[in-house]
């Protein structure tokens, strides 16, 4: 739990916090403010509902009713994560204060609320709001989103499906990627559904936009999907995954790249079937 009484932090906050919700009480303020101090913390990895919601029954609620179930801990309001965002934004530009890097430079310079370079990274790493899934650590603060299921009338074969994936370094907070030549490929053999296949590259967005080691999102991949799919036969690979951590840094490896799998059910023991 965060507690702050760093009247700098708050006047930095407040300021912007008004110029985006300009009809807004300073009760609503403190309210919001409060609020942020009190959100969990939780890794970076993991996701803000999830951390609190019983997800199997959500789905399992959502395929008799046909409808999304709303979770156990309160929503996280644009206003909350708006003071997550801009507070992030501060500490950022005493960073960039400590690194000597002039932030009167217009390139870095906060010429908008929430913009110059130090606001462009907190929104990487926060989402512009609670809804936003465009940003590198959006899927932190995002709800899952729910993937159409339909009754599996007998089908055994093993479905294939590959999907795009970037995700962030949990070491350095740099991107990795299937999108320079790798491949997310999953494999499942239904049991009790069929996935909606248009959603299967949303859940995956969502699960991948956080900060992970590879090797822990590919079993997060593999037993969500268990999961969803209400089967045990299911397969993840990420195959040639480039990592910039290692690729633009460090290392230099142009050519490096890592492959690894999630194997469950029928596919354990059985190669060709992964192939």
């Amino acid at each position: 739990m965060l507690k702050t009484n760093d009247k700098e932090l708050i006047e930095f906050v407040k300021e912007r916090y008004f110029k985006r919700f300009p009809n807004h009480t300073l009760k609503q303020f403190k309210s919001d403010y409060a609020q942020w101090e009190l959100m969990p913390v939780f890794k970076a990895c993991e996701n803000y509902y999830e951390i609190n919601t019983d997800y199997s029954d959500r789905y399992k609620l959502a395929d008799v009713e046909g409808k999304d179930v709303v979770p156990k801990i309160p929503d996280l309001t644009p206003e909350v994560h708006w003071i997550m965002r801009i507070s992030t934004q501060y500490f950022l530009t005493k960073a960039f204060e400590a690194m000597k890097i002039d932030l009167d430079d217009p390139n870095l310079k906060e010429e908008v609320v929430g913009k110059g370079t130090p606001g462009r990274v907190a929104k990487i790493w926060t989402g512009n709001d609670p809804t936003d899934t465009t940003e590198l650590l959006s899927g932190r603060y995002n709800k899952e989103p729910y993937i159409a299921t339909f009754p599996n009338e007998g089908k055994s074969e093993i479905i294939t499906k590959e999907v795009d994936l970037t995700a962030v370094c949990s070491h350095h907070f740099l991107p990795f990627t299937s999108l320079e030549g790798g491949k997310c490929i999953i494999k499942y053999k239904p049991d009790k559904f069929i996935l909606g296949i248009s959603k299967l590259g949303r859940w995956v967005h969502w699960a991948a936009t956080r900060a992970w080691l590879q090797e822990d999102l590919t079993k997060y991949i593999g037993k969500g999907l268990c999961r969803i799919t209400g089967t045990k036969d299911v397969y993840v690979r990420l195959e040639n995954i480039q990592h910039s951590c290692e690729r633009y840094r460090g290392a230099h490896q142009y050519q490096g790249n890592l492959t690894t799998e999630f194997k469950s059910g029928i596919f354990e023991g059985n190669p060709d079937l992964c192939k």
